[in-house]
């Protein structure tokens, strides 16, 4: 049967219910889902070399002399270590618990291998390096490699994408011809084929192919935002609110600190939306800490104040969850006070069925009139008595047509966007002209600068040894890795899989707790939770704490492989400390091979705290071309 791009992926031959199981755990559900999974790299066999260079991943032809094989701690452990010739020089390759490989090493046998070498008291050697034959470069000059989906690996991957391509039958394509030529884009069928599977490989030329991608994600959602501007451009006012001198006093009894002048800023623009004739189109946008939150939620009690119901969308569960125990926190004294009712509730996809229910009937009948959630509220069945006013927390990673479907829950709405990611003006007016913008630059006071330090690699564990210390006398501290489980293609890249163990000993007699996208929304927000109370004093994660995350006394972050990173979402996980009053550090550690432009990005983060300042370098740093793309499985598709 002929496959379409919008095919189930079971639909492919050799997708069973086991892989299928894997595939829709990661997102992938579709064929086009999983054929934008690209390849990480491509093995392309005319570019092996013939002399060893240290410490670069390289492709190396290599004649074998011998292979030994020793056993160790009663024969659980093997080491197979395998002597051969890269042109003239000596080399060693070592693989562990690989016995069955020894007679495949056969003397004078020549194959290609792909790894690193190192100089290991004084031989040139390469752990478990990935091998292929001469019969494989034949049949294959160019053999693509790919990140593993969960459990499946490279090799799995790559016979079910050819089972697609061979089977894809679709004449579907977004892009008008005239873009294609005038772009010289190929048409998605012979993208697909040449990303995957190219003739040879020119680096220039699978750019130049995804790229096409790129341009047709943009486009699409310039034409989103097209509809939405043309749809929303002056919707005639039906919510008016009542912005008393009660009203004023209620928030100044409600705030526990004086708003900065960029939040009064903020404040008063949204209130002359509010009066305006025309319903509220605005996007608070904020440096990480500067107090956007406080700004939301009065714009939240002037609904409720005025008899209305508000929402607020959060990308995330730990997100929403946090918002809305902060929300409880600042509507309390209210609600014991007995005067306007602030009845806050919490809606995201782990909700149990009965709880659902109960917040279904209660957000249709006006009990609830405030309520914090993820996509959940974005559900058919969640109607609202009378939503007047929508935010939207970090807006960029919600689609248009999201934000679209809980504006259309109320009759015009006012709606409020935020983001903690400073955006350069001439991005702003390209992608949110249809947005008003408040612009929130200063932090409240108290709060000072974080100190941020480019560290030594070599002396890593020193500095663990003085992190133990520094947590054994009273502070927290984040622990960035950017895997959760180690890459075959990306060595030099710390994972959480591969770091626990060293942390353990590390923080032997430390509370620790670990946290990546792979656990269930009750276990990240369990190890949020203790970590916020002090259970834990070390929390071990991947960037899924990026935004939002508030714990006010942890005054540490330590980033590993941090030149990996794009500068603003530096500065986003850098701005998980300096939350209090207490000093906080940020301590960045380089990959070993380091490239001019990762120790340029360490550079900068390290000499700036602003972060509009940040995203103009980066914005320059990069050009003005396109912006990072990633598939559902989460692998960045292009830079």
């Amino acid at each position: 049967m002929a496959l379409q791009l919008h095919s189930p992926i079971n639909q492919i031959k050799g997708v069973g219910d086991k892989y299928l199981q894997i595939f829709n755990k990661y997102g992938v559900t579709t064929v086009f889902d999983l054929l934008l999974h690209f390849p990480a790299l491509y093995i392309d066999f005319s570019q092996a070399d013939a002399r060893v260079e240290i410490g670069v991943k390289k492709l190396y032809r290599i004649e074998i002399i011998n292979a030994n094989l020793s056993r160790h701690f009663g024969r659980r452990l093997s080491i197979l270590k395998v002597n051969a010739l890269v042109g003239t020089d000596k080399v060693q390759a070592v693989f562990f618990n690989k016995h069955y490989l020894v007679d495949f090493f056969k003397e004078h046998k020549q194959l290609y291998i792909y790894g690193t070498f190192e100089m290991r008291d004084k031989t040139c050697q390469v752990n478990t390096p990935l091998v292929f034959s001469l019969s494989d470069a034949e049949q294959e000059p160019v053999i693509p490699l790919y990140d593993k989906i969960g459990a499946l690996k490279s090799g799995v991957l790559k016979k079910i994408i050819v089972n697609a391509l061979g089977e894809l039958k679709d004449p579907f394509e977004p892009l008008p011809q005239q873009i294609r030529e005038k772009y010289a884009f190929p048409t998605i069928a012979a993208a697909l084929q040449a990303i995957h599977f190219p003739r040879q490989y020119e680096p220039d030329m699978v750019r130049k192919t995804k790229q096409r991608f790129i341009y047709s994600e943009f486009l699409l959602f310039q034409l989103e935002l097209q509809y939405i501007r043309n749809f929303f451009k002056k919707v005639p006012r039906l919510h008016h609110y009542k912005i008393d001198e009660n009203l004023k006093a209620v928030i100044k009894e409600l705030l526990p600190f004086n708003l900065t002048p960029d939040q009064k800023t903020a404040c008063r623009e949204m209130t002359a939306d509010l009066e305006k004739d025309v319903a509220m189109q605005r996007l608070l946008q904020g440096d990480v800490g500067t107090g956007k939150t406080a700004v939301a939620f009065i714009a939240l009690l002037t609904a409720v104040h005025s008899g209305f119901q508000g929402a607020f969308l959060a990308p995330t569960e730990i997100l929403a969850q946090q918002h809305f125990m902060n929300a409880r926190k600042f509507f309390n004294p209210l609600n014991a006070k007995g005067g306007t009712v602030v009845a806050c509730d919490l809606l995201t996809g782990s909700t149990p069925a009965k709880e659902r229910e109960r917040i279904r009937r209660q957000l249709a009948d006006g009990t609830i009139n405030i309520i914090f959630g993820t996509h959940a509220l974005l559900d058919e069945d969640i109607r609202f008595k009378n939503l007047a006013m929508v935010i939207i927390d970090e807006q960029h990673r919600f689609g248009v047509s999201q934000r679209a479907a809980l504006y259309y829950k109320g009759n015009a709405v006012d709606l409020l966007v935020t983001t903690a990611t400073p955006i350069p003006r001439t991005m702003l007016l390209s992608l949110y002209n249809d947005l008003s913008v408040s612009i929130i630059k200063t932090k409240p006071r108290g709060r000072l600068p974080i100190i941020t330090k480019i560290m030594d690699v070599a002396r890593r564990d020193e500095f663990y040894q003085w992190l133990r210390k520094k947590i054994t006398e009273g502070e927290k501290a984040y622990i960035i890795l950017p895997l959760i489980e180690d890459s075959e293609f990306f060595t030099e890249l710390r994972s959480i899989e591969s770091e626990a163990e060293y942390f353990k000993n590390i923080f032997k007699d430390i509370p620790m707790g670990i946290i990546s996208g792979r656990m269930s929304s009750i276990e990240k927000d369990a190890a949020i939770e203790d970590f916020a109370t002090g259970k834990i004093r070390a929390l071990i994660s991947t960037t899924v704490i990026e935004v939002g995350i508030d714990v006010r006394d942890a005054t540490i972050m330590v980033i590993e492989n941090a030149d990996r990173y794009g500068l603003s979402q530096l500065h986003q996980l850098r701005g998980r400390v300096g939350r209090g009053e207490r000093q906080s550090h940020c301590y960045l550690f380089a990959s070993a091979n380091i490239t001019e432009s990762g120790q340029q990005r360490l550079q900068t983060i390290a000499a700036a705290e602003d972060g509009f300042k940040i995203a103009e370098i980066d914005l320059k740093m990069r050009g003005g071309g396109l912006l990072p793309v990633w598939n559902k499985a989460g692998i960045l598709i292009s830079k």
